[in-house]
């Protein structure tokens, strides 16, 4: 048991990369673990901040204080994965060790992300950042470029945005352009750049892998969605050409081809949501019936706005009115009566 504990924090797991287990627990893991870095991750603040965690530990292990020295790591997918699978070490380390407080030491602003995570299971008696300054040498610039242009292969969350996103572009670029549809090179590089970043933005990315992991009947959802929206990407391009006159005409009938096939992708998602809380018995599988709901709402007032648009007609008429407000007036009725349902009668059919 020890009073205090040195915490060094990776939370993108470069220990993992270069084959040491974590947790790394004691003295002399740690010591060991030092070695084995040297040898691949010398040039790397996380060696440095290795070396610093161990050296603060002699130092007060050599004053007499109760103390000791761990590292532990998150995952190299990053984000919430990464936090979880520390949070996870740090509790082993906690039961383990049963210390009072804790020095954190770490080397990035990622990193930093663990203080809170710690700080919600451990007094922080104090805190490290270890800050290497780089030189502007040709030789050091060119080691500094080799570390990130080696994360950028090897980790998949650098990959997905460094070499996936521009790897799609060159193929959708050369594949227009073999069509003879260079018009739309521009446009598509746009859309992919658009789409990969409200991928990453709402971690549509993260959401997929777990729905991989964890559900089967999601994974086929997902990927007839995938295929829906390509569909109807496809279908507005040749659409667009075809269509001729005002402006108005041309996007509406190219929003009238799409949005069929970006229906029936939500659709599909929401319905797997729905099958895999049935099988579940979660009885929260009426949010997604209510999200179907709406989405066939809006298709059909969608269609109809821009059907008028075609003939010329600029409002809403009323019988389009009429019957969006009492489609939702029942959508926000019906979740409000699910909703006290499930709110009151949820923990008994639970039990």
């Amino acid at each position: 048991m020890a009073r205090t504990i040195i915490i060094y924090v990776d939370i993108d797991d470069d220990l993992g990369v270069i084959g040491i287990e974590s947790p790394v627990v004691g003295d002399k893991r740690v010591y060991e673990a030092i070695t084995k870095a040297s040898e691949s991750l010398a040039s790397d603040s996380d060696f440095n901040s290795m070396v610093m965690a161990y050296n603060i530990f002699k130092k007060m292990k050599k004053e007499g204080e109760d103390v000791e020295i761990v590292f532990i790591a998150g995952s190299q997918r990053g984000g919430l994965e990464a936090q979880k699978k520390l949070s996870q070490e740090l509790e082993e380390v906690i039961d383990r060790l049963r210390p009072e407080d804790a020095i954190v030491v770490y080397d990035s602003p990622e990193d930093e992300k663990a203080i809170p995570i710690i700080q919600s299971r451990l007094k922080i008696a104090g805190i490290e950042r270890v800050i290497v300054e780089q030189h502007r040498g040709v030789e050091e610039t060119y080691i500094l470029f080799s570390k990130y242009l080696k994360k950028i292969i090897n980790e998949p969350r650098y990959s997905r945005l460094f070499l996936g996103v521009p790897g799609a572009i060159l193929f959708i670029s050369s594949l227009l352009a073999i069509t003879g549809l260079t018009s739309y090179v521009a446009p598509s590089i746009l859309m992919i750049i658009g789409g990969a970043m409200i991928v990453r933005g709402f971690n549509f990315d993260e959401k997929l892998e777990k729905w991989w992991e964890n559900s089967t009947i999601m994974v086929i959802a997902a990927i007839i969605s995938i295929i829906s929206l390509i569909i109807s990407v496809v279908n507005g391009v040749f659409t667009a050409q075809e269509v001729k006159g005002a402006v108005y005409f041309q996007v509406s009938a190219v929003l009238l081809s799409m949005i069929p096939y970006i229906a029936f992708s939500l659709i599909v998602l929401f319905a797997g949501k729905v099958i895999s809380r049935a099988i579940d018995r979660d009885i929260k599988l009426w949010h997604d019936v209510i999200k179907i709901l709406t989405v066939i709402l809006s298709y059909y007032v969608m269609a109809d706005i821009l059907r008028n648009l075609e003939e010329g007609i600029y409002f809403l008429q009323f019988q389009t009115l009429y019957s969006l407000s009492i489609s939702f007036i029942t959508l926000i009725a019906s979740y409000i009566i699910m909703n006290f349902i499930e709110k009151y009668y949820g923990k008994k059919f639970s039990s």
